[in-house]
């Protein structure tokens, strides 16, 4: 058993027993704490990794990348704004070929694999993360939902697709020799997974996979490309270069709240819309990165 799979066993266990012990607002509180702090962290040395693989050093291209990508954030507010329903559903399709990437690359999946098999590999797990997060947390999803002016999502059709999927993924796992070693490390991450999102609350969940598989491994895969190594040292620079971009982040996200009216005083969509907005840029730089990474 690898170390990234004992890491995903014990993260699950301790993330389950916290939604036994906790109520759903201190679950939701952990949740908010940590999608505001490591969270935003993750995605805050995007300039770094642009200067990084561009390799054009100078305050004038620091600025200029700056500007570019502070006007792709608000870009990305003002599509909110104008089309939340079209946004959210891009928010969510986005954000499941980033979390897919994520998780195979921590996988350490062959560089040599067929790119079209890779792309269904990220697709097929980004899907079944926001099904089951979606079908043990489905009033509140739809809740979600409607502020957005879209359609509520149908329990049995989510059952059917989720099963669809899942018998889907399987299949290919099998199937490739490539992912065959994989099949039941994915199995049971999916099911502590199940475990976890059908007793705790929709944000508390996504903050568990977003925090623990997603930016902690994210924030690793950063460091090493933007200073060679994962040295402690390195990790501390990463951290200290990231605090005026997260700074900023959170001043966006509380004027962003305060000036900004989505019809409902739930939280919840506000966050979202801000996660997106700051999601979207950060989607290309990593992925460009790790295409510099091959």
């Amino acid at each position: 058993m690898t170390k990234i799979i004992k890491f995903r066993i014990i993260i699950f266990i301790v993330s389950i027993l916290i939604s036994y012990l906790l109520s759903d607002n201190y679950q939701n509180m952990l949740g908010f704490v940590l999608i505001l702090s490591i969270g935003i962290i993750h995605g805050a040395n995007d300039l770094l990794i642009i200067k990084k693989y561009s390799k054009k050093d100078t305050l004038r291209g620091t600025m200029s990348y700056f500007l570019y990508y502070l006007s792709f954030v608000l870009l990305g507010f003002i599509f909110f704004y104008l089309f939340p329903s079209v946004a959210l559903l891009t928010f969510v399709l986005v954000s499941i070929y980033h979390f897919g990437e994520q998780h195979w690359e921590a996988n350490k999946l062959s560089n040599q694999i067929n790119p079209v098999k890779r792309f269904f590999l990220f697709i097929f797990h980004g899907s079944l993360f926001f099904i089951i997060i979606f079908i043990n947390n489905i009033e509140i999803v739809n809740t979600v939902l409607i502020s957005f002016n879209i359609t509520p999502l149908i329990f049995s059709y989510l059952k059917i697709v989720l099963y669809a999927l899942a018998f889907l993924y399987i299949l290919n796992l099998f199937y490739f020799r490539e992912t065959r070693k994989h099949l039941f490390a994915e199995i049971l991450f999916f099911s502590l997974l199940f475990l976890l999102t059908i007793n705790s609350t929709l944000i508390f969940g996504f903050a568990i996979y977003f925090i623990f598989f997603h930016s902690l491994l994210s924030i690793k895969d950063q460091v090493k490309f933007i200073h060679d190594n994962n040295k402690p040292e390195n990790i501390k620079k990463y951290i200290l270069s990231a605090i005026p971009y997260f700074i900023l982040a959170i001043v966006f996200l509380i004027l962003f709240y305060l000036l900004t009216d989505l019809g409902t005083t739930d939280i919840l969509p506000i966050i979202f819309t801000f996660l997106a907005a700051i999601t979207f840029p950060h989607v290309l730089v990593i992925e460009k990165m790790y295409r510099n990474m091959k």
